[in-house]
């Protein structure tokens, strides 16, 4: 597990390659997860998580601590319900759903494509405004807004100070780095944190 906190952020950033983590079984359901970063601070186990979630069966559950929401977004395969435990809806690619409950269940219930359906995953502690996923295809230069805290390139690639950020990787970015980028033809998830909030949480 990646972690960065208070005293230690990403500087300025990181970029992180899905094909290179660990991936590990899920304990409820047929697939895996893939952890992309976890920002926590002493005393606290996370400010938020972004992971990679793999489904390959019918069914699987998500179980986060206590006290956090959960932010899913779309990616790829066949279709996924999803939702808290007493209601799944239909979870489209490149759409975000929030699900108020630390326990996140998916269900697909019709499999008429092969392979694995990949959910991307937000976990974040429930106090303060919800952060938000928004999507957009990058095609020249542009300035991240200044509450990115993360940018998932899907397709393409994305540079950043002359450093590329290919396709199935993730840039994490701190509080102050630099935010002008270049795409080349990038579909892109950005995540956004309130930036007061996060400072406020990230105080020692």
């Amino acid at each position: 597990m990646t972690t960065t906190s208070a005293s230690q952020p990403p500087h300025p950033h990181q970029i992180v390659h899905f094909g290179r983590l660990p991936r590990h079984p899920l304990q409820e359901g047929e697939g895996g997860t893939r952890e992309i970063w976890t920002a926590s601070m002493p005393g606290l186990d996370f400010i938020w998580q972004l992971k990679m979630l793999e489904l390959r069966g019918p069914t699987a559950t998500l179980h986060a601590p206590a006290h956090t929401h959960q932010l899913v977004v779309g990616m790829s395969g066949p279709q996924v319900l999803a939702g808290p435990v007493k209601r799944q809806l239909p979870l489209r690619r490149d759409q975000a759903m929030l699900v108020r409950s630390s326990t996140a269940m998916f269900r697909r219930p019709r499999l008429r494509m092969a392979g694995a359906s990949r959910v991307l995953v937000l976990t974040f502690v429930s106090e303060g405004p919800d952060p938000t996923f928004s999507f957009d295809t990058l095609s020249g230069a542009a300035s991240l807004p200044a509450d990115t805290r993360a940018v998932i390139v899907l397709e393409g690639a994305l540079d950043l100070a002359g450093e590329s950020v290919p396709s199935e990787s993730a840039l994490i970015m701190a509080a102050g780095a630099p935010r002008s980028v270049v795409g080349g033809s990038a579909r892109l998830v950005i995540l956004s944190l309130d930036d007061t909030t996060v400072a406020a949480t990230e105080t020692p």
